[in-house]
């Protein structure tokens, strides 16, 4: 699954889960997992890349996942009370 793909769903799951009483936090861990998953195989990606304009985008990549699991931790613990 893309880089693309999981925010979108882990975005979804999210904002559903403001909307209902009960959320779906094992399918929000574990999107957080597997996000965490492609940004390790970004790191490993850029240190093994010698080219330095594919360098800066990956590292760009890394950034904006980054964020995305820092927001996405933060949004699970805040929803942590609604967990089935």
């Amino acid at each position: 699954m893309g880089i693309e793909k999981l925010l979108k769903n882990l975005q979804d799951y999210l904002n559903k889960g403001e909307k209902k009483k009960t959320v779906h936090c094992d399918r929000i861990d574990h999107l957080l997992a597997k996000l965490e998953e492609k940004k390790q195989k970004l790191e490993k990606k850029l240190v093994d890349e010698s080219n330095t304009t594919k360098k800066k985008r990956l590292m760009t990549d890394i950034k904006i996942v980054t964020l995305q699991l820092k927001n996405g931790y933060k949004r699970r613990e805040e929803l942590s009370a609604k967990c089935k």
